[in-house]
């Protein structure tokens, strides 16, 4: 019994530490649920070795590169106050500049196929057959067989930054 408690006040730590530590970083998570993998912070645009980079307000800098601006629809320059989104992976999938509210769009359809070698999906939704880019190679990993229903989440550009299998309750 005594192992039983020890087991259980260590589990206890486990969690407070964990709650203690994401309520320090800021982060909140893009489902409103806590248990989404996106995570959301405020930070400023710098210039780091040449290239321009976000850095949050912990000091950890993400990359953005001029590619990566153009895929989110948008030039940012050193200085620009920013609130931005990373996925699981730590990678940049959303920036806007602070105050500005994203405008994302969800579509809905059947996977018909994920591109093996051009970062694209296509889907089979009510308007028709509809193809988008992908912003991250990672996007297109999931293991989603083709025919299964899947939403997809645009940016302000039409670039998919993220999919889900399902409906989404916004879709259309």
């Amino acid at each position: 019994m005594e192992h039983v408690k020890g087991i259980s006040a260590f589990a206890m730590v486990v969690v407070v530490c964990g709650a203690v530590a994401l309520g320090t970083a800021g982060v909140s998570f893009a489902d409103g649920k806590g248990t989404g993998a996106h995570r959301h912070y405020k930070g400023e645009v710098v210039e780091k070795a040449g290239n321009l980079a976000i850095k949050d307000e912990t000091g950890s800098t993400y990359s953005l590169s001029e590619n990566e601006a153009h895929r989110q629809g948008r030039e940012f320059k050193v200085g620009d106050k920013v609130e931005f989104t990373v996925n699981e992976n730590n990678a940049l999938i959303d920036v806007h500049l602070v105050g500005e509210k994203g405008k994302h769009k969800h579509v809905t359809g059947k996977l018909i196929h994920v591109g093996l070698m051009k970062k694209e999906i296509k889907l089979q939704t009510a308007e028709g057959e509809k193809t988008f880019p992908l912003l991250l190679q990672e996007t297109k990993t999931k293991a989603l067989a083709e025919g299964t229903e899947v939403t997809v989440e645009l940016n302000e550009a039409g670039t998919v930054i993220d999919l889900h299998e399902g409906k989404h309750k916004e879709s259309r």
